[in-house]
């Protein structure tokens, strides 16, 4: 039976009415980072609000049973609350947590993961760790992508409501090498009306332990080379490649195009722990370099391989996680839908001699069903799919594989939930989960998962 999980509108619009009669005490904290209180048998969920705090709200979305409020006035500040250090908090939409002191957001992301086990996947008996803390808190993202106002010559992030792209000279999320590049696009943009014109995003990738740094503009329509040569030789101090995307189509995604290197490398590095990995600037890699080295710690130690193992990489990306188990079994396998992934995935393994690692490009469950026929008999499965999880027959082909062990790693606690209680009800048993702050200050949380197949 299918979880439902309640919708919340993301980024509702206000609408001028009146504020609620009565005040909402905040009770608890829920999954995207509203507070939760109750009025007159309403459940009012508040952004940006603290278990103790007692506001008033003005309604700007509302169903049957409950409603989605914007704070008119703090009457009473919860014990919970700080000064947010970044003073473009209340509008930008890129922090949810900030007005909590950061050893109370990791308790709140330990109890999420908790309620969501327990109310979406009815699993209230498995275990859930503290959440493991950030090295950094701040000035941890790897990767930022800033959108471009042409107009008002805003570079920046969408504000809390999505509705307008707000300046942010500087975000204290983002690493300093990034910021410094922003700033000098930022500058360029203003200077150059070719590349005014033509700029809608700029993404940034840091090697935090190389010092590499990536620049890609995605822009509407080429740019003269002049304009682009100019680009270069400003961004050069800051920057070890210069990529110019061409978005032929306007899609939610970031690129849907053709992307062409205009000075430098287009490939940067980044080393997590030994190994060190090629990132493009389609490269999915964690936003935290720190954390995701914690990660692949624990991933290690909770498979305990001894050297004999086959092991299996579902939704593999470019193979980060698969190299970092790939010292320790005999053969790995791994499953990506994405073909450049593959292939980056394939090069990496070679360079670093992993001649015992293979990747395939398809879906997981075609390619579990094709395992199966093979007699392929894997000893362990690491998941670790996009937020929205697995497809149900993702998980049906894994369990046919009968495969003894699994570490299901996920982004979105609702979506791990759900496929938890269909691998239990598959004949799974979850023995643990520990939950890592890899996003601080927003309310998403990543989790490692460990499962055993019961005995028949």
């Amino acid at each position: 039976m299918p979880v439902r999980r309640r919708k919340i509108a993301k980024n509702p619009t206000a609408v001028q009415a009146p504020p609620l009669p009565t005040p909402v005490a905040i009770e608890r904290q829920a999954y995207g980072g509203y507070g939760v209180g109750r009025c007159d048998g309403l459940v009012v969920f508040v952004p940006r609000t603290a278990p103790g705090d007692v506001v008033r709200v003005r309604l700007v979305a509302q169903r049957r049973h409950w409603a989605v409020g914007e704070v008119v006035e703090l009457l009473t500040a919860s014990p919970w609350r700080v000064t947010p250090p970044c003073p473009l908090y209340a509008e930008c939409g890129g922090c949810h947590l900030q007005h909590l002191a950061y050893a109370r957001q990791l308790e709140v992301k330990t109890a999420l993961v908790r309620d969501s086990l327990a109310r979406l996947g009815h699993l209230p008996e498995v275990p859930v760790a503290p959440t493991l803390p950030s090295p950094q808190p701040l000035a941890y993202r790897n990767k930022m992508v800033y959108h471009y106002d042409a107009a008002r010559g805003a570079l920046g992030l969408l504000d809390r409501h999505g509705q307008r792209i707000l300046d942010v000279p500087r975000c204290l999320l983002s690493d300093p090498r990034a910021e410094a590049a922003m700033a000098e696009v930022r500058a360029l943009a203003a200077a150059l009306p070719p590349l005014r014109q033509v700029l809608q995003q700029v993404q940034v990738q840091v090697g935090q332990r190389t010092g590499d740094v990536l620049v890609t503009l995605v822009v509407s329509a080429p740019l003269p080379a002049a304009t682009a040569a100019a680009l270069w030789q400003a961004l050069q101090p800051l920057a070890s490649g210069l990529c110019l995307h061409h978005k032929r189509r306007q899609t939610p995604a970031l690129f849907a195009g053709d992307t062409v290197v205009v000075g430098g490398r287009g490939v940067i590095y980044e080393r997590f722990g030994e190994h060190l990995l090629p990132l493009t600037p389609h490269t999915f890699a964690q936003v935290n370099t720190a954390q995701t080295e914690r990660l692949h710690q624990l991933l290690r130690e909770a498979a305990a391989l001894r050297g004999d193992e086959v092991v299996l990489d579902l939704y593999s990306g470019s193979g980060a996680l698969a190299f970092a188990l790939a010292p320790y079994c005999a053969r790995l396998y791994g499953v990506e839908v994405q073909p450049a992934a593959t292939r980056l995935a394939q090069q990496q393994a070679q360079a670093l001699g992993f001649s015992h690692c293979t990747f395939r490009t398809g879906k997981v469950e075609r390619l579990l069903r094709r395992y199966l026929a093979a007699g392929l008999r894997p000893d362990l499965a690491v998941l670790d799919p996009p937020r929205a999880g697995c497809r149900p027959e993702a998980l049906e082909a894994l369990t046919r594989l009968r495969v003894p062990r699994l570490l299901y790693v996920s982004c979105s606690p609702p979506t791990l939930a759900r496929d938890l209680q269909r691998l239990h009800q598959l004949g799974y048993d979850i023995t643990g989960v520990q939950p890592l702050d890899m996003f601080p200050q927003t309310y998403h949380v990543e989790c490692v998962a460990v499962l055993t197949r019961r005995s028949a």
